[in-house]
């Protein structure tokens, strides 16, 4: 170990960072703030648009979001929540699968200028009754933009690895 819990030294005054935490390190009640935020722009929203074919009226329509929102860049509500899931990789690395999203809810639009931070708790954890390298986390996950306000919440079951299993000592991280 070296004296970082982030990084695993490789040899004097070398180190290589360590992916995502280990479930054995995981406690329930413990929360993650995942850093840095994701500041949206009105760019980033035509840019998913067009690659995810998502033409609702709330997110390509000019006219739409002029009269809803008075003239803001309403952002489509696909790209906040995987731009939340993404702002947890890093925590949560270790992913084998999502196993199943529950209770999600984008309560107050993000728009073109705003600045969103998430952070996770973990709710429960327990060892995969069928697959004994693997284990199962349930977090809770929330973004707030820079007011404050919740722009999205959800929570999600994971299928991770456990110490030492998987492809990551292979890979060397």
């Amino acid at each position: 170990m070296s004296q970082f819990h982030s990084h695993r030294k490789l040899e004097d005054n070398v180190f290589m960072e360590i992916a995502g935490i280990e479930f054995e390190d995981f406690e329930v009640g413990q929360v993650f703030e995942h850093r840095p935020g994701r500041t949206f722009t009105a760019e980033d929203n035509r840019q998913h648009t067009f690659r995810s074919a998502d033409l609702s009226a709330r997110t390509a329509d000019a006219v739409y979001n002029h009269n809803v929102y008075g003239g803001e860049n309403v952002i489509s509500e696909t790209l906040v929540l995987s731009a939340v899931t993404a702002m947890t990789t890093k925590t949560f690395n270790k992913v084998v699968a999502n196993l199943g999203w529950t209770e999600v809810t984008l309560p107050t639009p993000v728009k073109a200028g705003d600045t969103i931070y998430a952070e996770s708790e973990l709710l429960d954890k327990r060892e995969s009754r069928s697959r004994p390298a693997q284990a199962v986390l349930h977090v809770r996950t929330r973004a707030v933009n820079q007011d404050g306000q919740e722009v999205c919440s959800f929570e999600r079951k994971l299928l991770i690895y456990k110490r030492g299993l998987g492809p990551y000592e292979d890979a060397g991280y």
